[in-house]
């Protein structure tokens, strides 16, 4: 049921984001046997929280060349 949740409520969140312009989003999952379709929604809701809740911030490498 936690799947149906996280999964549920991911799609939910970029449906609203589809509204507001988003074009594409990718994950890389770097290990397929142990990620499972429930894990994976649920880390990516974390994230999605943590940066609306303001608990993250920008990571600058100084490698861009605009």
């Amino acid at each position: 049921m936690d799947h149906v949740q996280e999964c549920d409520r991911l799609s939910q969140r970029f449906a609203q984001k589809r509204a507001e312009g988003l074009v594409d989003v990718k994950f890389f999952v770097r290990n397929h046997d142990e990620a499972t379709v429930e894990s994976v929604c649920r880390e990516v809701n974390r994230l999605y929280d943590a940066v609306e809740l303001g608990e993250a911030e920008d990571l600058d490498f100084k490698d861009s060349h605009r």
